[in-house]
């Protein structure tokens, strides 16, 4: 292999202070599978960078070949189901709401270059093939309706057309080969380029044709108002994604060196989220996840791994051979591309994406190797066991717990809620006492998590009412505008002492004007909400939670009529469009 301290330096202390995050963790029961991701990642990077590797291709030839299985499968999922965006195999087959275009789009970013690979090819059958290919798998791009895929796709266009227009160029102007050569590699060349703007039309086609055929049975997208943030858009993506990048910034000015734990982001948001249900798993965008999750150290290291591969494949481009010029350009294109797209969503959570991305890494530095040396990579090997011990034996444990121990994930790295499952097991059966206890060790876990904190404060609420206002109102505080279930609780003990018609200020965090005050606006945005089933969340419990509070507010709250009946007529239109859309489930 070759080796390169720098870039083993830089990698490896990434990966340390991954490690570290997770020790230093906020959200101690989440985050540990994300930990075995990045540090797999990790390893085959040390174990294959740096060789001259004979399977390229031929792996090259199975995403290809996998980028099309999945444009079928997108095709056939898209006229028959409900999903007015192409999916892919991107889907919970068990949860219907649970479907991420944006991660296939995010896939066939990365895998549409592939299909530009240049081979001389004798027969036109074959180019028509690729024509066909390609335009197919451009077209479910566009069909995923992401945003952000169009743009980068623009600019992988425009990368390619740099580079396609000085080949040619090459070509028709070199003198180091046989005439007729120069002129076959020429003609092969345009008749790629030629082939390519042909594509380009059919996608327009099947496009406008998939989506007529669509419409004979299903909602479409009106492009106009995806485009423009018109409609349903303009709830939610115009202003979501700027609150999560402010609110990153600011969660790494607050924890900069060790941030707040891998995974953290949604409960270290929570608190400080800024529209109704705007809460997100990440900041939809990868270099500020890993600030505000892994901290600043982690960050710096992950950027210059990066920028030595850059600088290493650009010094030592022009010396390679035009083939493996070409392949290297694709397959920068392609993490160009990933990259660009992750810098306004994050779709490294699907392991398949985030595996194509170090992979295409590793044959981008494979593809410039210079000098080769006999050398024995044991620290890789080491870290690699390491991995699959751990994975082993959390694996294994999930397995106890759910074909014998239920306990088992009480000696896990990652009990996820486990704790919060214990808890509610025991309430079902009146067990107040095990499941106070379960609730602290989540609460001990993760101290941001308003779940653990809501179930205490309901459990205290039996024969404490003080106590459960503080604790639901920690609750509140720490996820106040994702969760009407809360509120409910909060308001449900003093309406039952009639303390609600006194407006009495009770020790919590909140008095009683302010929290039925900050329950009837985000109740008026909630109906809009579900009305358009933003976040999906016709399909969640929230809407009965609303309804509940609904409720209780014209019952205790002195309004004047016009207000009660408003609300009610509100209510009712809720549960009927929930109603309607729950019977229209996508899968």
């Amino acid at each position: 292999r070759e080796n390169n301290p720098a870039e083993k330096l830089f990698l490896l202390l990434f990966g340390l202070f991954v490690i570290l995050s997770f020790v230093f963790s906020q959200t101690g029961n989440i985050g540990f599978s994300e930990v075995l991701a990045f540090l797999t990642m990790i390893i085959l990077y040390l174990i294959y960078a740096g060789q001259k590797l004979d399977w390229t291709s031929k792996f090259l030839k199975v995403v290809k070949v996998g980028a099309g299985l999945a444009v079928i499968l997108a095709f056939v999922l898209y006229f028959w189901k409900e999903e007015p965006r192409m999916v892919g195999p991107f889907f919970n087959i068990l949860y219907h709401a649970n479907v991420w275009p944006n991660a296939f789009a995010l896939f066939l970013v990365m895998a549409w270059p592939l299909f530009m690979i240049y081979k001389r090819e004798k027969s036109i059958a074959v180019y028509v093939c690729k024509f066909l290919a390609l335009a197919f798998v451009l077209s479910a791009l566009f069909m995923t309706f992401s945003r952000g895929a169009l743009i980068v796709f623009i600019g992988q266009l425009v990368l390619f057309g740099i580079y396609f227009i000085r080949r040619i160029n090459h070509a028709t102007k070199s003198h180091s080969e046989p005439k007729g050569e120069q002129n076959e590699r020429s003609e092969n060349l345009i008749k790629t380029v030629a082939l390519v703007v042909l594509a380009g039309l059919l996608v327009v086609g099947i496009f406008v044709g998939t989506e007529k055929l669509r419409s004979l049975n299903h909602k479409v997208i009106d492009v106009e108002n995806r485009l423009t943030f018109s409609g349903d858009e303009s709830l939610t993506s115009k202003q979501e994604r700027k609150d999560f990048w402010k609110g990153a910034l600011e969660l790494i000015k607050e924890k900069p060196i060790f941030g707040w734990g891998p995974f953290s982001f949604r409960y270290a948001y929570n608190p400080i989220q800024k529209t109704l249900l705007g809460n997100s798993d990440h900041p939809h965008n990868i270099f500020l996840k890993i600030g505000a999750e892994n901290g600043l150290i982690a960050l710096g290291a992950f950027l210059a791994f990066l920028f030595a591969i850059f600088i290493i494949a650009a010094k030592r481009f022009s010396k390679l051979e035009q083939s493996k010029k070409d392949l290297t350009w694709i397959l920068g294109v392609s993490v160009a591309g990933a990259f660009a797209h992750n810098l306004i969503d994050y779709n490294f959570n699907f392991y398949a994406n985030f595996l194509l991305l170090f992979i295409f890494l590793i044959f981008i530095r494979s593809l410039v190797v210079q000098k080769i040396q006999k050398k024995k990579n044991y620290l890789a090997l080491i870290l690699g066991i390491s991995i699959a011990v751990l994975s082993l034996y959390e694996g294994g444990l999930m397995i106890l717990d759910k074909t014998q121990d239920v306990s088992a994930l009480d000696y896990s790295l990652y009990p996820r809620g486990n704790y919060l499952a214990k808890a509610d097991k025991a309430l079902q059966s009146d067990d107040f006492d095990s499941a106070l206890k379960n609730l602290e060790k989540q609460i001990s876990l993760n101290p941001l998590d308003s779940q653990a904190w809501h179930l205490k404060g309901v459990i205290v609420c039996n024969y404490d009412y003080v106590t459960c206002n503080d604790l639901i109102a920690q609750a509140i505080q720490l996820n106040p505008m994702n969760d009407f279930s809360y509120y409910v609780d909060y308001l449900r003990p003093l309406a039952d002492r009639d303390l609600v018609n006194t407006f009495e200020v009770l020790p919590g965090r909140y008095s009683v004007y302010y929290m039925i005050d900050k329950a009837i606006t985000l109740l008026e945005i909630y109906f809009e909400y579900v009305e358009n089933n933003v976040h999906f969340t016709a399909y969640t419990p929230n809407v009965e939670s609303a309804a509940e509070l609904v409720d209780m507010i014209v019952k205790s709250y002195p309004l004047d009529e016009s207000q009660k009946q408003n609300l009610l007529n509100k209510k009712e239109k809720m549960l009927e469009t929930a109603k309607k859309l729950r019977a229209e489930k996508i899968f």
